[in-house]
């Protein structure tokens, strides 16, 4: 038997291995084909372990069936953990035998288990520590094979079987959370390399490179917004390097408070920024830019009590190339700081705002 459950072993070590890449991104996928999927193949494991079992009695078999088991219910949530028990309780009930009952039994009762364990672990709001997880898994798989105890001679096969099945799921059940933890750690240090290759360092906003994956996904009636700080230099000159960052931290705080649900603000270099507005629509693009504008200048700096002004030109998407509505978006903004600045400027709209006062000599307010 010992020599059947060793197999059982191996076939979950490579069970987790291809468990491994079904996990594609890092925070972990909770629905969608990549957990459906995941599903399956914990569903195929559990049906592939019976394929080696080991015989204790006549009708009566021995595998390491309930690893998947657990692994679905503790990491997967009920979904998953009903899913895998399902396939495993059918092909069992093909097998046949008189071990039926008590694989439906002891199935029932890990699953029960589990989904407590699960719910426990969850109303703590912390993420269980390694020891802790493989100690949960044990508590979860300690139902099984206590059906035996119901049968004729039963204490006999429990005192054979129990234990030698409960320490090696144990082992593979810690061998497929390392396995799937190793492939997680990768995916969450790729998720953090990333995120920090297109975040802007200074502003902690979206930066040129993000601004360039995006913008060749803009749909027609998306609009492309630049935005640029008024007589930034000259802030530079009166307050120094270090305030002239700070202002820009906060300008970049403001539009971002200020962007709807989808949209998203850019650092573009230097002292300009670029916002994204999806959906928009020719007719309310002017109301979202008034808006961003007003709520930059809508009151003094943290860092220095100044206020600032930006200037901003906006361009609809519609079925121009993306190279055509930047430049188009450019050009509104040149006009914007052309005339008189701290405005927005639609490109193809005639309007002409009224001016507005800027704050360009720096003064406290």
């Amino acid at each position: 038997m010992l020599q059947t459950l060793f197999l059982n072993l191996c076939v979950v070590v490579a069970c987790g291995f291809v468990l491994g890449f079904t996990y594609r991104a890092w925070p972990v996928e909770t629905r969608g084909r990549w957990y459906a999927l995941r599903v399956a193949v914990l569903a195929i494991s559990a049906v592939l372990l019976m394929q080696f079992p080991a015989t204790i009695a006549p009708g009566i078999i021995a595998d390491l069936r309930a690893v998947p088991l657990v692994f679905a219910v503790l990491n997967g949530g009920p979904v998953a953990g009903i899913a895998v028990a399902g396939a495993s309780v059918g092909f069992r009930a093909l097998l046949g035998g008189t071990g039926v009952p008590v694989m439906v039994i002891s199935t029932l009762g890990m699953l029960l288990v589990g989904l407590a364990v699960r719910r426990w672990e969850v109303k703590q709001g912390v993420r269980t520590p390694w020891p802790g997880r493989l100690l949960l898994s044990v508590i979860t798989l300690l139902p099984n094979g206590m059906p035996l105890l119901l049968l004729p001679g039963g204490s006999a096969l429990f005192a054979q079987a129990y234990l030698p099945v409960l320490l090696f799921s144990a082992v593979g059940c810690a061998v497929l959370k390392a396995v799937v933890g190793t492939r997680l750690t990768l995916l969450r240090l790729l998720n953090t390399l990333q995120g920090e290759a297109l975040l802007d360092p200074l502003t902690g906003i979206a930066n040129r490179r993000q601004f360039d994956r995006d913008l060749i996904h803009l749909q027609a009636d998306d609009a492309l917004l630049m935005v640029d700080v008024d007589h930034f230099k000259e802030f530079n000159d009166t307050h120094g390097h270090a305030l002239g960052d700070a202002a820009l931290h906060e300008v970049a705080r403001r539009l971002g408070e200020t962007l709807r649900r989808g949209d998203r603000a850019y650092r573009y270099g230097g002292e300009e920024f670029a916002v994204i507005l999806r959906g928009v629509g020719n007719a309310n693009v002017r109301a979202v830019a008034e808006r961003l504008r007003l709520g930059v200048h809508r009151e003094a700096l943290q860092c220095v009590p100044v206020c600032v002004s930006v200037s901003v030109g906006a361009a609809i998407t519609g079925q121009g190339a993306v190279g055509w509505v930047v430049q188009q978006a450019d050009d509104a903004l040149y006009m914007a700081k052309a005339q008189g600045r701290n405005r927005v400027v639609v490109s193809g709209d005639p309007t002409v705002p009224a001016p507005v006062p800027e704050s360009r000599h720096w003064v406290p307010v």
